[in-house]
């Protein structure tokens, strides 16, 4: 017998598996219930409607996201360019998600939830940033001799202004690749010599081991 907290996780599994797939706009309480298995009643005891589900559920996974790249740097067997990259890699993963029909519905359909999301992402995004960059040149891995704050306006205006639905389909590719773009633009420009050689280094290695 599940317990409420296993049936709440369940039902934000299997409505952010739908809404990625079909859109916000297209899938309803009643599919959501069908998927799982369970009557619209019990749905609605947990959530009066789908723009509760939805709301909910971005708030747990921008925790979500916050908690993994706390772990990453937490890690005590990595130097700070394997957390770097090791980090980069996992927000070009997330990002990929941004490119999809649940995106395209909440920035058209939910404008007040959509700039929720990219005020909180700028906010903490900022502090994160400057927390890294400053990091970076404690370490030796990035330079000291360039002005810290335009280049984390830079960075920043760099993937919110690129990584949006309007602006990724005008273009060839995926989130994940433009994602990658702007921080070999940007980081590879800021790192230190033996910071980039570094860099360059875990990039190989993921290299061999994909191949």
């Amino acid at each position: 017998m599940l317990d409420d907290k296993e049936i709440k996780e369940r039902i934000f599994d299997k409505a952010e598996q739908m809404f990625l797939q079909f859109g916000y706009a297209k899938v309803t309480m009643e599919e959501i219930a069908s998927g799982l298995g369970i009557s619209k009643k019990t749905l609605y005891k947990f959530f009066t409607s789908k723009e509760n589900i939805v709301r909910e559920l971005t708030k747990n996974r921008i925790c979500h996201n916050e908690e993994q790249i706390d772990q990453i740097w937490a890690e005590k067997d990595l130097d700070f360019v394997g957390k770097l990259k090791k980090m980069l890699d996992f927000l070009g993963k997330e990002s990929f998600k941004v490119k999809g029909p649940l995106f395209d519905d909440l920035h058209k359909n939910m404008p007040d939830l959509w700039n929720e999301i990219h005020d909180y992402n700028r906010m903490r995004g900022l502090q994160k940033a400057r927390d890294l960059f400053e990091m970076g040149v404690s370490n030796g891995v990035f330079r000291n001799d360039i002005v810290k704050d335009i280049i984390i306006l830079m960075f920043m205006n760099s993937v919110q202004g690129i990584i949006n639905p309007d602006t990724l389909s005008q273009l060839p590719y995926s989130s994940n690749q433009a994602f990658e773009s702007i921080f070999k633009v940007l980081f590879e420009g800021i790192f230190t010599e033996e910071g980039r050689a570094k860099y360059i280094s875990y990039k190989n290695d993921d290299n061999e081991i994909k191949e």
